[in-house]
């Protein structure tokens, strides 16, 4: 849907929460949630890439404490198997070229089939836009409306690791390869402030990775760093990151250090609102930002 006909872009100024993607590297972004709304920030809209709209869309679908508390028990229980189970069959089959990719994407529908979220993209309670990525342009594509579990798989389809999923006439992957932090569809769709929730950081006081995969997984988060920074120099308004944990967890797909991350990106936040906000009735303005040249925002989708 282009960004002029779509019916929920905001006529006026508005806040936005904009979320990283990230895979499993994404669950800090449920206590960022919870310390804004125990601030009293709260959106106008949301848009989100990758594992980060998954967040994104649920916290619309019902932006109350009992909504976060079901969003984070869900995040709590994941684990590797009902997001990316491997076979043999699957694997041979993409390593020969057989099959476009090298996990089903039958677990992850389920999951998202069985999360309490809008039937479609339209019937949020807050306005939510999911960001993923045109295959055939590599373009970034805003999805306003529409089957809501159909856009989430899309955004998160990991090129390689998911196929690709149609909507419309088009073939979408993962949002993150081409805005993994969506500030700049934010302003297009009207926000005038933008709180940045970012996916977890690498621990740099640990050893660099050196298995091959995990290599791998960390060198894209080093590009997308690199494209995430250009995005937030770019806008236009107010854009105020909030820190990250860090994580000795490289991999997207691995869950172990979810409680944790959940908790630190609360603590983190709720200390950080504490010195950044002042708050009024409704939304909460910043007093002053981060400074964005040193700001750190990685994440891989």
């Amino acid at each position: 849907m282009a960004l002029s006909d779509n019916p929920r872009r905001l006529g006026a100024a508005g806040i936005a929460f904009v979320f990283q993607g990230g895979g499993s590297l994404a669950a800090p972004q449920v206590g960022m949630l919870w310390a804004l709304t125990e601030a009293g920030v709260m959106p106008d809209l949301v848009v989100g890439s990758s594992a980060g709209a998954l967040n994104a869309v649920a916290f619309a679908s019902d932006p109350s404490p009992e909504g976060l508390d079901e969003l984070e028990a869900v995040w709590v229980s994941l684990r590797r198997r009902p997001v990316a189970r491997f076979s043999f069959r699957t694997v041979f089959g993409a390593l020969t070229g057989r099959a476009d990719a090298l996990v089903s994407d039958t677990a992850l529908r389920v999951l998202l089939e069985r999360a309490t979220l809008a039937p479609t993209l339209s019937e949020t309670s807050v306005p939510a836009h999911v960001v993923a990525t045109d295959l055939a342009t590599g373009a970034p594509v805003v999805l306003s409306s529409g089957d809501t579990v159909r856009a989430l798989q899309a955004t998160s389809a990991f090129p390689g690791l998911y196929r690709s999923v149609e909507v419309g006439r088009r073939l979408l992957v993962d949002g993150g390869v081409s805005a993994d932090v969506p500030v700049r569809q934010a302003e297009a769709l009207g926000a005038s402030v933008t709180y940045v929730l970012p996916a977890a950081t690498w621990d740099v006081a640990q050893p660099l990775p050196r298995r091959a995969l995990p290599q791998a997984y960390h060198a894209l988060r080093q590009l997308l760093d690199a494209a995430a920074r250009r995005d937030v120099a770019a806008a236009q308004g107010s854009v105020h990151v909030l820190p990250a944990p860090s994580t000795r967890i490289v991999s997207p797909i691995d869950f172990r250090d979810t409680a944790r991350l959940i908790d630190e990106g609360y603590r983190l936040a709720t200390d950080w609102l504490a010195i950044n906000t002042t708050r009024t009735d409704t939304h909460a303005r910043p007093s002053r930002a981060p400074d964005l040249s040193t700001a750190h925002v990685v994440g891989a989708s």
